[in-house]
């Protein structure tokens, strides 16, 4: 079975973790300890420092590594640190699929008001975009923060990672049923028979194969996958064929 992880970063953290990768080969690997085949990754960088920085450490780390896809760290365009255009040029001519949002560290709003142009690049050519729920934004909820987001872009693709093994679907589930496009990642969905539930009322097609690597251990999440209740051709889905999915949609 292929495992193909939507969540996972390198390079040196400022806060380091018990272990990490500091350069995409040291990723490589890990991910070939861990029989992971593929993964959406970005740089330390591009969270801890500026987006623009990091989106330029993460393309020049990754390029030649065919088993790597980079998510670019976005900004507002208006301060012109990171224009519409360097990013859409980014996606014609390396190996990114996807954006990612750091709204806390960069101090911005994840509102149409700040980002209706990259809102509309998104929606228009079908690019996730990743949020993780650890974060808040000038003091709203994480769960508040993504349903702004989706009743403002209702149509974005949205992966949600990182949301916490005490069991939040009383956050997420109402947004799931409203919201086609919400994706969420398994990465810390460490509640006893929740993906098997998950399942059963909504389906395998909503939920993505992601570690949180380095600041989690990928193992735990693979033998979570592995002994989950549910059968084989749903552990498949969120293993890798519902990412592949998604990034199938998008258009360049």
């Amino acid at each position: 079975m292929r495992l193909f992880d939507c969540n996972m970063s390198f390079g040196r953290l400022m806060i380091k973790p018990l272990r990490y990768s500091e350069t995409a080969r040291d990723l490589l690997n890990e991910m070939d300890y861990y029989g992971i085949d593929e993964a959406i990754v970005y740089h330390a960088r591009q969270k801890d420092d500026s987006p623009d920085v990091g989106n330029r450490i993460l393309l020049d780390e990754i390029r030649g590594f065919d088993r790597l896809h980079g998510a670019l760290a976005i900004l507002p365009p208006q301060t012109g640190e990171i224009t519409i255009e360097s990013l859409i040029e980014s996606l014609r001519s390396e190996n990114v699929c996807a954006f990612r949002a750091f709204p806390s560290e960069h101090r911005y709003l994840m509102s149409m008001v700040s980002l209706k142009p990259l809102y509309d690049l998104m929606v228009e050519r079908n690019i996730p975009l990743f949020i993780s729920a650890d974060e808040s934004c000038c003091g709203i909820s994480r769960w508040r923060l993504i349903e702004m987001i989706l009743s403002e872009a209702p149509d974005l693709t949205l992966i949600v990672t990182d949301h916490g093994c005490w069991g939040e679907d009383r956050f997420f589930r109402p947004l799931i049923e409203k919201y086609e496009n919400l994706y969420l990642d398994i990465s810390k969905y460490h509640m006893d028979g929740g993906i098997s539930d998950f399942c059963k009322n909504y389906g395998a097609d909503r939920l993505l194969f992601g570690t949180g690597y380095p600041h989690l251990n990928p193992g735990g999440t693979i033998l979570m996958l592995m002994h989950a209740d549910i059968t084989s051709r749903e552990r498949e889905m969120i293993a890798s064929r519902n990412l592949e999915r998604i990034l199938r949609r998008i258009k360049i």
